[in-house]
């Protein structure tokens, strides 16, 4: 597996690898009407183009295909999602591991994430440390996150 910055031919792969880990990995900690406030019912290509030459996120890519990506500016890390058929296979690890790395790179001493229900154990098995529930409205519908963060 290889982790890679931002390659456009990946382009309309990371939404769907987004959308499809959102409905089929958090459906055990949020409702159906959650789960399509927070991914959406149609994918908007356009804003996923803009949004990512700006955020030129990490992808985690396994004999060509595309199987995870996050996005991590300042000490932020935004959008971490993996393929729901790959988790659990060292991706999501392989990913945080970069990020920690390019942040101790540049003297961060700090990352933060908010975290779904569903991921905060993932990142609390690396360090992280809750600082706050959030009730976050998305679509007329309110969803839970945690504010975390792991000291360097």
């Amino acid at each position: 597996m290889q982790i890679i910055i931002y390659d456009k031919s990946y382009l309309n792969k990371i939404p769907e690898l987004f959308v499809n880990s959102i409905y089929n990995s958090c459906k055990k900690d949020y409702t159906l009407k959650q789960l399509e406030a927070w991914a959406g019912l149609n994918i908007d290509y356009k804003f996923w183009e803009n949004k990512l030459k700006k955020t030129k996120p990490f992808l985690a890519i396994l004999d060509g295909k595309l199987v995870g990506f996050a996005e991590f500016y300042n000490d932020y890390i935004d959008c971490f999602y993996v393929d729901y058929t790959f988790q659990k296979k060292g991706i999501g690890k392989a990913l945080l591991t970069h990020i920690i790395y390019i942040a101790k790179q540049n003297n961060i001493k700090k990352i933060k994430v908010d975290a779904s229900i569903t991921s905060k154990p993932f990142f609390e098995k690396f360090g992280f440390k809750k600082v706050k529930r959030n009730l976050v409205k998305k679509a007329n519908e309110e969803l839970i996150n945690y504010s975390l963060e792991l000291i360097l």
